[in-house]
């Protein structure tokens, strides 16, 4: 879906945000939304995405 791993920050977390119900639904734990669960994803999601990102030289 997502194989133009070369988005920007602000792409990147367009896409967490409109897939905010689905990452809740997976975050739950016990009928409890576990914070920590939510936060590896999104952390997950933002690393997968970004990890063919050309770096820039200063």
């Amino acid at each position: 879906m997502f194989n133009n791993f070369n988005l920007t920050d602000e792409e990147i977390l367009k896409i967490i945000d409109e897939y905010k119900n689905l990452i809740t639904k997976y975050s739950m734990v016990e009928g409890k939304i576990n914070e920590d669960i939510e936060q590896e994803i999104k952390l997950l999601i933002f690393k997968m995405l970004s990890k063919n990102r050309k770096n820039k030289k200063i």
